[in-house]
């Protein structure tokens, strides 16, 4: 729902950048009292420019979605963006100083195929450059953050003050301009973003339903074949 929503928004003269910074501060303040509660709201002060480059890689994540469903739409935005876990998972591979497994390698193949479909001239809309652009810049920050929540976590960062202290973080960045992240002790980043595999099909239903954003055959057999990559690569590492 929430790139419908921002969609909406856009079309009343409402600026990307004012709704990042109004949803990271609503967000963090959400967020800091109930870590307070259920956590320490401390963070060592040696991983605070972990921390804090964790802060700018959630803010650019908003930044660049809300700016690619400024200007390609809601479907073709968050299918970019979720090319992220596919990134990730060949960040562990070369982390490692390895191939990925030959399923991965697929995946990712399929996925590049995906979003050539995707931004294709055929829609009812050409696909903006700057779209295109926005959308691949929301995954590298997708999965930028993910790395970053991840290597925190293994530190013993808790997840709920991270969280909070990110949104924060990032809302005071942007103020003078005007996920599932628990998971990641314990499971490799680009597993920890298949979880949320399915946001994608329910955000190009919805622009459908509440926008007529309708994605023509191609572009959706792209969108489809990004899907396909992600469980494909998800399957590889299980």
């Amino acid at each position: 729902m929430n790139g419908v929503v921002a969609r909406r928004l856009f079309s009343r003269a409402i600026e990307p950048r004012d709704l990042v910074a109004v949803r990271l501060l609503l967000g963090g303040l959400a967020l800091l009292p109930l870590a307070a509660l259920r956590a320490s709201l401390r963070l060592p002060l040696r991983r605070l420019p972990l921390v804090m480059s964790y802060a700018v890689a959630l803010t650019l994540v908003q930044f660049n979605y809300f700016e690619a469903i400024a200007v390609a739409g809601v479907a073709v935005a968050i299918f970019l963006q979720y090319t992220a876990p596919l990134l990730v998972a060949a960040f562990e591979a070369a982390r490692a100083r390895r191939l990925p497994p030959r399923p991965l390698r697929a995946a990712l193949l399929i996925a590049v195929a995906g979003s050539a479909l995707l931004v294709l001239p055929g829609g009812p809309s050409r696909v903006p450059l700057a779209g295109l652009l926005f959308g691949l810049a929301a995954a590298v920050s997708f999965a930028t953050a993910t790395v970053l929540a991840g290597a925190l976590r293994r530190q013993g960062v808790s997840a709920l003050p991270l969280l909070a202290w990110g949104l924060t973080l990032g809302a005071l960045a942007f103020w003078p301009a005007r996920s599932p992240l628990s998971a990641l002790a314990t499971l490799p980043g680009s597993v920890a973003l298949l979880l949320a595999m399915l946001e994608p099909v329910l955000a190009a239903a919805l622009a459908w339903v509440a926008l007529g954003e309708a994605l023509a055959p191609v572009q959706l057999l792209g969108g489809l074949l990004i899907l396909a990559a992600i469980a494909l690569a998800a399957r590889s590492r299980g």
